[in-house]
């Protein structure tokens, strides 16, 4: 298993457990309304876009039959989706502002878009 599968899998069970927390601490009333979307995010791009970039990482190459090619830019890939959704939780969690959500969505948009295209070059080349 290359290291930006372990280290995906590993940041999302990480964000799972932060998200669950965040929740908690959301349904007792500790935390204000601006957490909600932070929380919804940390979800859906820390658990479940995690767990994806991971497992899709490790099992489609293995399903090709080929061996993956870039494990340093798939390194790259993942400390960007982290990095970004961390600036987005931030930034809705303590009301920094739209600019600097936006700057940080930017980053998971482009770890995105990388992802993308690391498992098409793995599927069709």
């Amino acid at each position: 298993m290359i290291l930006a599968s372990r280290l995906a899998l590993t940041t999302a069970l990480l964000w799972f457990i932060l998200a669950n927390g965040v929740g908690l601490f959301l349904g007792l009333g500790i935390l204000p309304s601006t957490w909600r979307p932070a929380h919804a995010h940390m979800h859906l791009l820390g658990f479940v876009g995690l767990m994806i970039y991971g497992v899709a990482y490790h099992a489609l190459p293995r399903f090709r039959g080929v061996v993956f090619q870039r494990p340093g830019v798939a390194l790259v890939q993942v400390a960007l989706a982290n990095v970004g959704l961390l600036g987005m939780v931030l930034a809705w969690g303590l009301s920094l502002g739209a600019s600097f959500w936006g700057l940080f969505a930017g980053l998971s948009t482009v770890a995105g878009f990388l992802f993308a295209l690391l498992m098409l070059e793995v599927l069709w080349f």
